[in-house]
């Protein structure tokens, strides 16, 4: 479908944001929510992009109508359509993008760095009085295949074997470096895709900005578990599912990505197991979006990233166990933003992890792991997580922080812009050493004890705290002191001020790969779905704290 048109990428858009801390994302409309039609032409619609969403999904408009798509996000997004029409274009931050619909139907569209056609990040324009064009995704002409599914023997590439395949089937990918970008739309839901070898199957970017490539694996249906593979020189992700039930990514190498390594947006139950993150500018392992999440990060290491594990508007039956966390630019991150649903953060659990020296300035870095550079475990406006029995040392600022997140401070332009406090989180049992200034800190506007909300520290080990003797003013159980105030000229210091940049997460100097161990039996055992969720149970009474390897 073709319409006539004015197009133009606009100058960029100046946004000045005084940062104190926490993640900033830039958007104004709930994601998700739908436009009122419009009514008359030669006005302009605004859709807001931010990081994995159109807002709103869906505009109704009448023809001669501009639509203006504003990203409001961090990363660049694209506006792709489904078919043959000749709007669209590549959107860096803070920039955007206008065209004008002349001629009737509906036109679909997608951001191809964090969706396909009718999934993950897309959107739809209705040019009023006009039947609705359909969705050009057909029916693949390859006969669906369960059993074992072989790469290259019975396939050339592993997007063709994932093409073929039916509920059940297993792709397994012999040794070798694969040069492409694999999509698992829903049609391929209950799969495995499975490498022979995890340090000698690769699928390799090569830094393609070519459209469609700049995933290494991105998950749309349900089910999918990856497995023994290495993505690495990805634009973006390294693997990626978003708005899924059921995903388990185990035994994964994630190396040298532009954006997350190993990430799932908006998905519930599901796991991460048994993998290594290692050169994301963002973080090694994300999960976000997501309440209850039913959700499991286990026996994982990330290392030289931005940021170790990243969670924004995420809890509910999440835990991040038995994992280390070292060498990044900060360590754990549980976080709340009004750039994804479902905030606040709340209700995840860190137990028995290693977390140390996140103090690495030579890293690829979002702007918030520049910021936040030097602390271990940082949660930043989230309520009810719990921080039990980590060994936590050798930071520069703090070793482990909850602090709020003041929205309005941070970006005062924003009209929806929401002062997040950290409330009733519990930090107790852990280990902490080595911290330049803090091993515990607390900045919250819950300051008296008669306040709903007191977070609570207890029974650490520790030698230094923000504001002094932490655990007196707010202990778990017993009497609490009347109440502290905030020292926030100390904590402004701490993280205010010039920062190291980021380096060029494609040239920045990376550890060597350690030799990680292979899924056991991968050319023999039976594939496994994640039908069923999270299959690793974490139980949490007895989770160790776990000796230093450092």
């Amino acid at each position: 479908m073709r319409s006539t048109s004015r197009r133009r990428l606009l100058a960029p858009i100046v946004l000045t944001v005084a940062v104190v801390g926490g993640p900033v994302h830039l958007a104004s409309v709930a994601a998700g929510a739908s436009a009122p039609p419009q009514a008359s032409a030669d006005t302009a619609v605004t859709v807001d992009i931010r990081d994995n969403v159109f807002a709103p999904k869906r505009v109704e408009i009448v023809s001669g109508t501009t639509i203006r798509w504003v990203n409001h996000g961090r990363s660049r997004h694209n506006i792709v359509p489904n078919r043959g029409s000749d709007f669209g274009s590549s959107i860096p931050p803070d920039e955007r993008y206008e065209f004008t619909f002349s001629t009737p139907g509906k036109y679909a569209y997608y951001c191809s760095l964090h969706g396909a056609p009718g999934v993950g990040q897309h959107g739809t324009v209705v040019v009023v009085d006009s039947s609705a064009a359909h969705d050009d995704r057909s029916a693949s002409s390859t006969r669906r295949r369960g059993g074992t599914l072989r790469v290259p023997d019975d396939f050339p590439t592993i997007q063709q074997a994932v093409d073929a395949t039916k509920p059940g089937a297993l792709v397994l990918v012999a040794p070798g470096v694969y040069h492409e970008a694999i999509t698992v739309g829903p049609k391929n839901h209950d799969i495995v895709i499975r490498g022979e070898d995890r340090n000698e199957t690769i699928v390799d970017g090569e830094f393609s900005d070519e459209p469609g490539h700049e995933n290494g694996f991105k998950v749309f249906a349900d089910g999918v578990a990856i497995e023994n593979i290495t993505a690495r020189n990805f634009r973006t992700n390294g693997f990626f599912w978003t708005g899924v039930r059921g995903y388990r990514g185990s035994y994964l190498n994630a190396i040298r990505n532009g954006d997350y390594g190993i990430f799932a947006f908006d998905s519930v139950n599901g796991q991460f197991d048994h993998s290594y993150a290692a050169g994301s500018p963002d973080a090694g392992f994300y999960i976000g979006q997501c309440f209850p999440c039913n959700a499991v990060i286990a026996d994982v290491e990330a290392e030289w990233n931005g940021i170790g594990y990243s969670g924004t508007n995420s809890g509910g039956n999440l835990v991040i166990a038995r994992s280390s966390f070292h060498d990044n630019r900060v360590g754990i991150v549980p976080n709340s933003g009004t750039g994804e649903a479902l905030y606040p953060q709340h209700g995840t659990t860190i137990v028995g992890n290693e977390v140390y020296s996140n103090n690495n300035i030579a890293t690829g870095a979002i702007e918030i792991a520049e910021i936040a550079l030097g602390n271990g475990i940082l949660v930043a406006g989230g309520n009810e997580n719990e921080v039990v029995r980590n060994l936590v040392y050798d930071h520069d600022i703090a070793g482990i922080g909850v602090v709020a997140l003041p929205e309005t401070i941070v970006d005062p332009d924003n009209p929806d812009a929401i002062d997040f406090d950290a409330k009733r989180n519990t930090v107790r049992n852990n280990v902490v050493s080595d911290s330049d200034r803090f091993d515990l800190l607390l900045v919250s506007t819950i300051t008296s004890a008669t306040e709903d909300g007191q977070n609570c520290f207890a029974d650490n080990t520790f030698e230094t705290s923000l504001p002094s003797d932490l655990e007196a003013l707010v202990p778990c159980t017993g009497e609490r002191a009347p109440g502290f105030e905030n020292d926030l000229v100390t904590f402004n210091e701490l993280l205010g001020g010039a920062k190291p940049p980021s380096a060029d997460y494609r040239t920045a100097p990376l550890p060597d790969l350690p030799k990680l161990a292979n899924m056991p039996r991968a050319k023999t055992a039976r594939p496994r779905p994640a039908t069923k969720g999270a299959t690793i149970v974490v139980r949490l009474a007895t989770v160790k704290l776990p000796y230093p390897t450092r």
